[in-house]
This record gives C-alpha cells, sequence and structure tokens, in this order.
C-alpha cells in the first residue's frame, strides 16, 4: 500500500506545481518596474496607457505584464483608459532605488462613466502566485522612462 502512495504523492506535487512567468533580474544603476494585470472578466477589452512622470511607458491589456527599467528616485505613475488623451486622475507615488525591483498590480476600478486603472504594490511572491497565466504586453521593448524630476520640483 505504501508503494502505491508515494507515487501518487508525487503525481499530485507535480500536478499542483504552476508555470511562472520570468521574474526580472535587477539593475545596478536602474529600478527594475513590472507592471501587471490580473485576470478579470469586466473590462478585459480594455487596455489603459501606464506613465511614469507623465512619459508613456507602455499600454497594459488584460492578462499581461511588462517590465519596465527607470531611473532612481521620486516617480509618480499614472494611467488612461484606452490611450485617450484624458487628465490622468489615479496616481500611484513611489520613490525608486536603484538594484531593487518592484511588482505593481493594476486592477480596473468602474466608476460614474469610467474606468481607471489603480496601482498597488505587491510582493514578490503575490506576483510569482498571479503570474502563471500573464503573457508579456508588446511593449518590453520601450525605452527606458525619462530621469527623475529633480528634487525641487
Amino acid at each position: 500500500m505504501r508503494l502505491l502512495l508515494i507515487p501518487a504523492g508525487l503525481l499530485l506535487a507535480a500536478s499542483s506545481a504552476q508555470a511562472q512567468g520570468p521574474v526580472p533580474t535587477p539593475t545596478p544603476d536602474m529600478a527594475t518596474v513590472v507592471f501587471y494585470r490580473p485576470p478579470m472578466y469586466m473590462g478585459a477589452a480594455l487596455n489603459f496607457t501606464v506613465r511614469a512622470n507623465g512619459a508613456e511607458l507602455c499600454r497594459l491589456s488584460n492578462k499581461r505584464y511588462f517590465v519596465a527599467k527607470i531611473k532612481p528616485g521620486q516617480t509618480s505613475f499614472t494611467s488612461v483608459a484606452g490611450g485617450l488623451n484624458l487628465p490622468d486622475k489615479e496616481k500611484f507615488d513611489i520613490n525608486l532605488e536603484a538594484g531593487k525591483v518592484y511588482y505593481i498590480q493594476g486592477d480596473m476600478k468602474t466608476r460614474f462613466m469610467t474606468n481607471t486603472l489603480v496601482f498597488t504594490e505587491v510582493t514578490e511572491s503575490t506576483y510569482k502566485n498571479k503570474n502563471a497565466n500573464l503573457k508579456p504586453d508588446q511593449c518590453n521593448e520601450a525605452p527606458a522612462a525619462p530621469a527623475a524630476p529633480a528634487s525641487g520640483q
């Protein structure tokens, strides 16, 4: 009986493992920021333009992620639905440090007649748990974001 339990246990353990997307390697002079949108039925067809200090990084789609290398310093991330040229209202401010990797989850929220992407910083383990079915967005070849604004601005 024990001989049957061991292979059954190994088979169960192997089937519960999930394939995971890549975890980026940090670079010493830049901050690495991973943006992702977990799978959601509502708003699945919408994409959001993600900006860092006003400069466009990528248009993030449902079940997608992208990695941006950004200069360290105080950075303000914003987003707008569908690439429209509307003013960004939701802001996510963070002080980025060189050589670190940051994971930012974007959750779509529907408010009166508008859709917004709300950013939340999550841990690497949270990202790993949610990234099994994520695909890279088409903007991973985008240039690095501009420098963070000077401290006087």
